[in-house]
């Protein structure tokens, strides 16, 4: 991987320093030796401006190469639980990003069941502040059929496997339709706090994660919609909304009730606290306790009132 990004370009100038040193024979330089060695140095890392891509080699993406890359760079990451994966590089690496998406967006088909699915999509967006591009993929259809099952397929050496696990766990939720029971949001919910930096002993607010035995119970409920084969997860969402389509919903601002009377639509719930009607805040934080983004307050929704 190494010899895959202009890292290679600052070991080679490191290499060519250490050995300038070993054969000088002398821990005495000259003050021109000194300035050539000063001058390689700030050329190096972020000092660099020249990038030769010449001296970096063609990259081959494989399984085992690609779960180098992730278990350093990735991310199973949750918005607004919304489920996601990306990866990130510099933007002078960007060559690397584009290998990356071309072999994902190749992967085979891992769950068969579902026959109406295209092929991964990779968005790739840059940060122009930091200079970080950014390549992800956000359809639940895309990361459940392709993306989840070639990587639990793969052996993760380090922590990340244990994110890997528990988004996928959320991932299942949100493709067979848990995830639109009351239940299904709060062990979502459960779940984002405690993947990445939730579980981590440096974290001051330190998250448990879910019990097997929790998560079974979630499971073990009877769905009032069934996935089908032709069905894309956007499909599967309407018909759970046309399901609970007589929705009740208590908005509380900093745990006081805003209204003794519920609203009867997520929009009308949205709108009543200066939202667009059409944002997904409170359809996707309902009955969690998650705080949706405040608009000069906290506001948490909930299905009955507490």
């Amino acid at each position: 991987m190494l010899r895959n990004t202009t890292k290679w370009l600052d070991y080679i100038d490191f290499k060519s320093v250490v050995l300038f040193l070993s054969e000088s024979g002398t821990t005495r330089l000259s003050l021109p030796q000194l300035e050539w060695i000063r001058g390689i140095m700030s050329q190096m890392n972020l000092g660099r401006t020249q990038y030769n891509y010449n001296f970096i080699l063609k990259i081959i993406v494989n399984p085992f190469w690609l779960l180098g890359f992730i278990e350093a760079e990735g991310t199973f990451g949750f918005k607004n639980l919304s489920l996601y994966f990306q990866l990130g590089q510099h933007s002078r690496n960007s060559m690397v990003l584009d290998a990356i998406a071309s072999y994902l967006q190749s992967l085979p088909k891992g769950f068969t069941f579902s026959s109406k699915t295209a092929a991964p999509t990779v968005i790739n967006n840059l940060n122009n502040r930091t200079s970080v591009s950014v390549i992800s993929i956000v359809n639940i259809d895309a990361l459940y059929n392709y993306l989840m099952f070639f990587l639990l397929d793969i052996p993760f050496q380090t922590r990340k496997s244990e994110d890997l696990f528990f988004w996928s766990i959320a991932l299942h939720l949100n493709k067979l339709g848990y995830f639109y029971l009351q239940e299904g949001r709060v062990l979502v919910y459960k779940i984002s706090r405690y993947v990445n930096k939730g579980r981590y002993s440096t974290n001051p607010d330190l998250v448990v994660g879910p019990s097997l035995s929790e998560i079974n119970q979630v499971l073990d409920i009877k769905l009032p919609v069934t996935l089908q084969p032709n069905m894309l997860h956007v499909d599967l969402a309407k018909a759970f909304a046309h399901v609970f389509k007589q929705r009740f919903i208590w908005v509380y601002d900093n745990g006081v009730l805003l209204s003794e009377e519920p609203f009867n639509s997520f929009a009308s719930a949205m709108e009543a606290i200066g939202y667009s009607k059409t944002s997904v805040a409170a359809r996707r934080s309902i009955d969690t306790g998650k705080i949706a983004p405040p608009i000069g307050g906290c506001y948490t929704f909930y299905s009955k009132p507490l």
